[in-house]
């Protein structure tokens, strides 16, 4: 399915369906697994999102986060103007 992401009606991108994504089991499953781990739970909690963030392929970071997501996110999440793109 094609969709035009908020706040940017001249960006198009795919969206992923429901069947592609991971059920709510599988997530829990998942979860239940890294909390069982003793190395994940007495790690800070930035480096347990990181590990988490890394089994997201980096092919799909790379298809649906914009490069600029950093210095725009106030664009992306509420629609305020792009800040200007440094040279």
């Amino acid at each position: 399915m094609i969709m035009n992401p908020p706040n940017n009606p001249t960006r198009t991108e795919e969206i992923p369906t429901i069947e592609e994504l991971p059920t709510i089991a599988e997530l829990q499953a998942k979860f239940a697994q890294l909390q069982a781990d003793p190395e994940f739970r007495k790690k800070p909690f930035w480096q347990r999102i990181a590990e988490i963030g890394a089994l997201v392929p980096q092919s799909e970071w790379r298809k649906h986060l914009p490069t600029d997501f950093a210095r725009n996110f106030e664009h992306y999440m509420y629609g305020a103007p792009r800040e200007d793109e440094e040279e």
